[in-house]
């Protein structure tokens, strides 16, 4: 059996005192905190959104988001996982460990990275 499957739900009161913590770490990273549960953080990032005059763009760009969910993992101790989706429509989601939720500054540190908008070697030429 593979860690990921060992996962266990956190506490919700301990979860969401994790996820206002976490909420407020991304936020002074400039991101986007678009809904905050017991033990759930969903993040965005404006700037990877489609241009609003762009109606292609805005059909078909989910723009740059990410969701983490908190759980007690099999030591017993609250880390924060990253939620991707899973290989077909009706699959559960996967989750894959991120770090300890009482690290939300590495937790933010690595969602700016991943929705981060790097830009183009030769934009602007």
């Amino acid at each position: 059996m593979s860690e990921i499957t060992r996962v266990h739900s956190g506490a919700d009161g301990e979860g969401h005192s994790a996820a206002l913590a976490l909420a407020k770490e991304v936020q002074a990273r400039n991101l986007e905190v678009v809904a905050v549960r017991a033990g759930s953080v969903r993040v965005r990032n404006p700037a990877g959104e489609p241009d609003q005059d762009d109606p292609q763009g805005q059909a078909f760009s989910p723009g740059l988001r990410q969701e983490v969910v908190s759980r007690l993992w099999t030591d017993g101790v609250l880390w924060w996982f990253w939620v991707w989706s899973g290989p077909t429509r009706n699959s559960c989601a996967e989750l894959e460990p991120l770090c300890p939720a009482d690290d939300v500054v590495t937790a933010a540190d690595r969602l700016a990275k991943v929705l981060a908008v790097l830009e183009a070697p030769n934009a602007g030429v």
